[in-house]
C-alpha cells in the first residue's frame, strides 16, 4: 500500500466535495498559511459569513482594510474560482444556519467574552465542543482513516509524541492501543521522543499529535521516524501545516480556537479525542478476533490482581 495516496487531499478538491457544508471549517485550517492581508479578509468571512454574502467585493476589501484584488487573490488560495463563488456559498451556509436555528454563529461572537455569566460560559464551551465533533465528522477523510488503520494492524511497535494539552491525547491513545495487544509507547519528552524515533525501521508506525501542526517537539521525532522508514500518522487541526506536510497520513480534527480565554484547547483535545476514539474502535473491528483475545487478557489479568488484593485483605 501507497500510504502517501491516502494523505490529505488538495485545497481545491476539499472544497469542491465539501462546498458550502464545510467551506467555514476547512477555512479555519487554512488561515495560519494565508498572507496578513487574506486572513484579515479570512476573519470577516468567519466571523460574518451571512452579511459577507451580502456585499460586494470592494466593500468585503473595504472592511478588512485590503483591496479587491487581495479578495480575489483569497478565494483562489482556498480553492475557489473567485469572489462571486465564495458569495454563493456563504449564502448557502447563512440559510441552512438559520433553518437549523444554530444557538451561536461560527464566528467572534461564539467566544468567551471577559464579563460572560457563568450560563453564558458553560453554554459556550458546550456548543463549541459539541460543533467542533460535529464539524471534525463533517470534514473526516474516511480515506486516510482506513489508511490509518490498515497500517496500524501491521505495525511492529508504535510511537506516539506529543506535549502540551495534546499530551492527554496521547496517554488516551496509547492506552487504548496497549489495550488491543500492540506495542505502544507514548512520548512527551522531545529528546526521549527523538531517541526512540531513531530505532523505528519499516514496519512501525509513528504519530504525532500537534493542534498547531507547528510543535517542534513533534516534528523532530516525526522526521527522525519517516527517515528511519516507519509509517507517519499527524492528529491535527491544519492540514496544510508543517506537520501534515511531512507526514504519509493525516488525520484532521476541526476545533475552533478561542484566543481570550484559550478554550481552544479544550474544544481541539475534545476534537483530537474524537478522532482518534474513531481510530481506536476501527482498528478493535479490523482486528476480529484477535481484538477480543486481547481484551479477554487484560480482563484476566485485572481480576487475578483484584482477587489477590481481596484475599490479602481478608488474611491480614
Amino acid at each position: 500500500m501507497n500510504t502517501k495516496e491516502i494523505t490529505v487531499m488538495t485545497t481545491t478538491e476539499t472544497f469542491n466535495e465539501g462546498g458550502a457544508e464545510t467551506l467555514l471549517v476547512r477555512l479555519r485550517g487554512l488561515m495560519p498559511t494565508l498572507a496578513e492581508s487574506e486572513r484579515a479578509v479570512g476573519r470577516l468571512v468567519l466571523d460574518q459569513p451571512a452579511e459577507t454574502a451580502r456585499i460586494g467585493i470592494s466593500e468585503l476589501a473595504r472592511r478588512a482594510g485590503t483591496s479587491a484584488t487581495t479578495v480575489t487573490r483569497f478565494c483562489r488560495s482556498i480553492g475557489l474560482s473567485g469572489y462571486q463563488e465564495l458569495r454563493l456559498l456563504l449564502a448557502v451556509v447563512g440559510y441552512k444556519q438559520e433553518a437549523a436555528g444554530r444557538q451561536l454563529p461560527i464566528g467572534a461572537e461564539a467566544e468567551i467574552a471577559a464579563d460572560d455569566p457563568l450560563p453564558a460560559i458553560t453554554r459556550k464551551i458546550a456548543i463549541a465542543s459539541q460543533q467542533a465533533i460535529q464539524d471534525t465528522l463533517d470534514t473526516f477523510d474516511l480515506s486516510a482513516l482506513a489508511g490509518a488503520v490498515d497500517v496500524l494492524a501491521q505495525a511492529r511497535k508504535v510511537d506516539i509524541y506529543g506535549v502540551g494539552s495534546s499530551d492527554v491525547v496521547v496517554a488516551d491513545l496509547h492506552h487504548k492501543l496497549s489495550h488491543l495487544g500492540l506495542i505502544a509507547v507514548a512520548y512527551s519528552d522531545v529528546h526521549r521522543s527523538v531517541a526512540s524515533a531513531a530505532h523505528l525501521r519499516k514496519g512501525d508506525v509513528a504519530i504525532g499529535v500537534s493542534h498547531s501542526g507547528r510543535t517542534a517537539e513533534v516534528l523532530d521525532p516525526m522526521r527522525v521516524a519517516r527517515e528511519r522508514g516507519a509509517v507517519t500518522i499527524a492528529v491535527t487541526n491544519y492540514p496544510r501545516s508543517p506537520l501534515a506536510d511531512q507526514v504519509d497520513i493525516v488525520l484532521a480534527s476541526a476545533g475552533q480556537e478561542d484566543v481570550l480565554f484559550r478554550t481552544g484547547a479544550t474544544v481541539s483535545r475534545i476534537a483530537q479525542l474524537y478522532v482518534t476514539d474513531c481510530l481506536f474502535v476501527a482498528l478493535a473491528q479490523h482486528r476480529g478476533e484477535q481484538t477480543w483475545a486481547a481484551f479477554e487478557q487484560v480482563h484476566q489479568a485485572v481480576s487475578s490482581r483484584t482477587g489477590e488484593r481481596a484475599r490479602s485483605r481478608r488474611t491480614n
